[in-house]
């Protein structure tokens, strides 16, 4: 627990076994380069504390936009940054001047930054995305060879990779992760892209651990990398494990009698004499309100069930007959003695995948890094 922290809640980031993970992901994917996603706030984690732990053990950086990528150079990160998603006409100078690379889907965004770069007199380096089915962003397989003529003819931009998404490739022997595949591998063994020295790269977590044909020159493990297995029960990946935990105070204690009604609404009605403490956190944090009567968290090694409707800033949980002290440790998401809440578990209560659990808590809760 933090001496001084700005706020009784916290997140820890164990920063050795985030490196850990990196080490045994490498280990999977051979020579393939590795190209860490680090998009919205590094799933969570902290973008620019996260890419600098990271820097040394990872080729590329993945982020969702411009500004991320802005964020990263100031920072000073100097290794390559690909801003995975469309850009924009007003943002073109901004992803030249700090030297991103960034994805060209069409010739209208292609004819956009030759211009800039022209003016500028400055070159740059893009990826071509192909769409395989995602149906979200990238040209189509049957529109590529054009778009790659194209930007052959565009002296200030210098192709430099090309890449596609995975719909389904959390699934084992999934059919149309299979299909996506091919076609990507067809393409790549293509007439007029086959001889281009390109980085080519089609595989997320799921394709890393079921689909080893999608790990071409690079992969993209953002799941793996942050400690979670995309499909359950891979004995692989023991190594592999979660490096983020949330944790508070009991910021309140009280004795509440038998038929009361906790929080707001009074969905919660005690059914005896009872002691409630309150936690310093709520959905105003990125916890989730649907955790409301269902969730539970540690104290002092012991699992005890939140009791209402999670509030703003704060929630409350029945912790019976057990002596609990304002101060004590709270456990949300992590381990503590022989328990654990873990993201998987928080992910189906909430009915939806670790990825949003994880990229809802802002920065009202501190980031604390140790290792």
């Amino acid at each position: 627990m933090p001496s001084k922290a700005p706020h009784p809640a916290w997140i820890e980031i164990d920063l050795h076994q985030f490196r850990n993970n990196l080490m045994k992901v490498r280990s999977y994917i051979g020579k393939s380069l590795l190209c860490l996603p680090i998009k919205a706030n590094a799933y969570g984690h902290g973008l620019c504390q996260i890419a600098k732990a990271a820097e040394c053990n990872v080729d590329y950086l993945g982020v969702a936009c411009l500004q991320e990528g802005v964020l990263l150079r100031r920072s000073g990160i100097t290794i390559p940054i690909l801003v995975l998603g469309a850009i924009h006409e007003d943002q073109i100078e901004d992803l030249i001047d700090y030297e991103l690379e960034f994805t060209i889907s069409s010739k209208y965004k292609a004819d956009l930054v030759e211009e800039r770069c022209m003016k500028l007199q400055k070159k740059c380096r893009v990826h071509v995305e192909i769409d395989t089915g995602m149906q979200r962003t990238g040209v189509r397989v049957s529109s590529a060879e054009g778009l790659f003529r194209h930007l052959d003819a565009l002296p200030f931009l210098e192709v430099v990779g090309v890449y596609s998404h995975l719909a389904t490739a959390d699934v084992k022997d999934d059919p149309f992760a299979e299909q996506q595949i091919k076609v990507c591998n067809d393409f790549f063994e293509s007439p007029f892209i086959k001889d281009r020295k390109l980085i080519r790269h089609v595989a997320n977590s799921g394709g890393i651990v079921h689909f080893p044909a999608s790990c071409h020159d690079m992969v993209r493990p953002g799941l793996l990398s942050f400690g979670y297995a995309p499909t359950e029960g891979i004995d692989a990946l023991k190594e592999v494990a979660p490096f983020f935990s949330l944790k508070a105070k009991v910021a309140y204690f009280k004795v509440v009698a038998g038929g009361q009604g906790v929080s707001y609404g009074h969905t919660h009605i005690t059914e005896k004499q009872t002691r409630i403490v309150t936690v310093p956190v709520g959905y105003g944090d990125g916890y989730r309100r649907s955790l409301s009567n269902r969730g539970s968290v540690l104290i002092r090694g012991k699992r005890f069930p939140i009791v209402g409707n999670i509030c703003m800033d704060q929630f409350m949980v029945d912790v019976g007959d057990q002596e609990v002290f304002v101060g004590d440790e709270v456990i949300l998401i992590g381990k503590q003695g022989n328990e654990e809440i873990s993201l998987l578990e928080i992910s189906r209560l909430c009915d939806t995948i670790p990825y949003e659990i994880l990229c809802l808590f802002n920065d009202r809760i501190p980031r604390i890094y140790h290792g």
